[in-house]
């Protein structure tokens, strides 16, 4: 089991968005990554975390985002609590 590092939902919210858009069809002007949230993980290796997911667009946003999970899941989870924010 690798070490992630901890993140603020927020923070984590922020990275991936940024992701997205630099690599988002600039056609597609609807979809948009959602705030993740903390959930019980299913194996050791999963995350901690999910996000709602949009429905599927003919830009192909929906596989991007999945897309991002999965490399986003690999490498944080959410710490507990809000941080003070």
């Amino acid at each position: 089991m690798t070490e992630k590092t901890q993140i603020h939902a927020a923070d984590l919210y922020v990275l991936m968005q940024r992701e997205f858009r630099r690599r988002q069809t600039p056609e597609c002007t609807a979809c948009y990554v959602q705030l993740p949230y903390r959930v019980d993980q299913s194996e050791p290796d999963a995350p901690n975390w999910e996000i709602s997911i949009p429905p599927a667009c003919s830009h192909g946003c929906q596989s991007l985002i999945e897309e991002l999970v999965t490399q986003f899941g690999a490498l944080y989870d959410l710490r507990e609590g809000n941080g003070g924010r």
